[in-house]
């Protein structure tokens, strides 16, 4: 994906215009909510749907925080319609800006709708263009606060730059249950404690995420787990008695992780968020909490630490969960 804003970004965008086209048209065939929607003002609505790419839970807030500080700068109704592979509201509760949908007020209907679908279109481009009167439906995965500030704060107005953190707070807190297992968590992690994020993607074996492959010499394989599982004493070592929290997509690592005296870890099976086209796994409630739970705990963090080797995966989750509080967060690479 370009980085820059030249040519192969252009065509990325038309792309995306053929497949808004083609995406309105799927939709409207298949959906039984066609109907005018009501109310006043068109909203602007964050989808998390399974009708596209969505991406992992980080690049789903991602994208929602983008369109949420859109429209606050211009005074839009903001919504949330996440049904894939879960509601949300299952899992988070409206903070202190209610998203939820309102009775009548969503529609499919292509001639009441503007579909903008902007995977990893980081530039926000066609966002800050966008000039329609009708219901906005955005699919993304990308940050464009950067973007959206330097476009949208300052002036004459008086406004100041948006600050991520500040925003997901004001949309979201957790719910009943999820609130309840954060604190026990804590309550067992024993006051202050720091994190480290291990992200192995598919290199052990357990973790099946897209068409990555896992490392087939054992020996290689034992290699790595050795030397994440050293940088976890060399952290020791930094932050004497202090509880450590490590958290991994690799149950082969956390099992290892969690013989080691003064690690704690959260118990639970994780799978990629957007990886269950073939089926909603079993105990799916538990599952996806568990990378909620992840999400909080390594934000109330005195710090987050990001480790792995070059040739693993750069994990942003942990930047984010670092963002919401705006904790210091740093990357180590082993």
């Amino acid at each position: 994906m370009a980085t820059y804003y030249g040519r192969k970004y252009k065509l990325l965008e038309l792309r995306h215009l053929l497949k808004e086209i083609i995406l309105s048209a799927r939709i409207a065939l298949s959906s039984k909510t066609l109907g005018k929607p009501g109310g006043g003002q068109p909203v602007c609505v964050a989808m998390v749907d399974g009708r596209a790419f969505h991406g992992g839970m980080c690049d789903r807030f991602k994208g929602i925080v983008s369109l949420y500080a859109y429209c606050k700068f211009h005074n839009l109704p903001f919504r949330i319609r996440y049904t894939y592979p879960f509601r949300l509201e299952d899992y988070l509760s409206p903070a202190s800006y209610d998203w939820t949908l309102r009775e009548h007020e969503y529609t499919d209907n292509p001639r009441y709708t503007r579909i903008l679908y902007m995977r990893g279109e980081h530039l926000a481009t066609r966002l800050l263009r966008l000039k329609t009167k009708k219901q906005v439906h955005y699919y993304s995965n990308r940050d464009c606060l950067p973007q959206i500030n330097a476009a949208c704060a300052g002036g004459n107005d008086g406004r100041g730059k948006l600050d991520w953190g500040e925003l997901y707070r004001e949309l979201f807190k957790p719910g009943p249950v999820l609130q309840e297992r954060i604190e026990s968590i804590k309550k067992g992690l024993g006051g202050d404690y720091y994190a480290a994020v291990f992200r192995f993607q598919n290199l052990l074996g357990d973790f099946h995420e897209y068409h990555f492959n896992s490392i087939k010499d054992q020996n290689e394989a034992e290699t790595l787990l050795k030397k994440c599982l050293d940088a976890i004493k060399n952290l020791q070592a930094e932050h004497k008695n202090q509880t450590l929290l490590v958290t991994s997509d690799s149950v082969t690592f956390l099992k290892r992780a969690s013989q080691m005296e003064g690690v704690h870890i959260i118990p639970g099976k994780l799978v990629h968020i957007d990886g269950q086209k073939n089926g909603v796994p079993a105990d799916s409630y538990e599952i996806y909490l568990k990378s909620f739970l992840d999400f909080y705990v390594l934000s109330e963090a005195r710090k987050i630490y990001r480790v792995g080797t070059s040739f693993m995966y750069p994990s942003e989750f942990p930047v984010y969960a670092a963002r919401v509080h705006n904790i210091p967060f740093e990357s180590i690479t082993v």
